[in-house]
């Protein structure tokens, strides 16, 4: 069974950066338990500011929507590790909880590359991909039209 992440048209690997499972507790005002089980997760994190635990995601296992910056994953060690936060705080309720994935250094997607990270995908590179695929279909749909304009028009008879 995999998290439900919502709606996605088309995903993409998202591959070349560090990237996290966190389950956030903002709401929740008390403190939390966190699990002998929770730390033997890989690199677990938890940030006391932003209130929320994470851990990384295997390299391979996290995809990003098309055209959006909302990263997913159904990689199970993701449904192990909220099912373990669960068990651990259990009068936490779903209604005070939120999960999602999020890139390690930041923003999902920069929209200029960065210099240290030249294996992401940037906003540009997005605008390039999508735009290119319109410009064809412009071109042709165009030359289609003038195309049937031309042959359409009523031929002259010669007398």
């Amino acid at each position: 069974m995999a998290l439900d992440f919502g709606f996605c048209l088309s995903s993409t690997p998202y591959t070349g950066r560090k990237c996290r499972f966190a389950v956030e507790y903002t709401s929740w005002n008390e403190s939390i338990q966190v699990s002998p089980e929770l730390l033997r997760f890989y690199s677990f994190s938890k940030n006391d500011k932003s209130r929320r635990v994470s851990f990384v995601l295997p390299e391979g296992s996290v995809k990003r929507c098309e055209f959006t910056t909302k990263l997913i994953t159904d990689h199970p060690s993701a449904e192990s590790f909220l099912t373990e936060f669960k068990r651990s705080n259990p009068r936490v309720l779903d209604e005070y909880i939120r999960f999602y994935v999020f890139d390690d250094k930041g923003t999902d997607i920069p929209f200029v590359p960065n210099v240290s990270d030249i294996t992401s995908a940037t906003g540009l590179d997005e605008v390039k991909k999508a735009s290119s695929g319109f410009v064809v279909l412009l071109i042709v749909g165009g030359l289609g039209y003038f195309g049937f304009k031309q042959f359409k028009k009523p031929q002259r008879k010669k007398k």
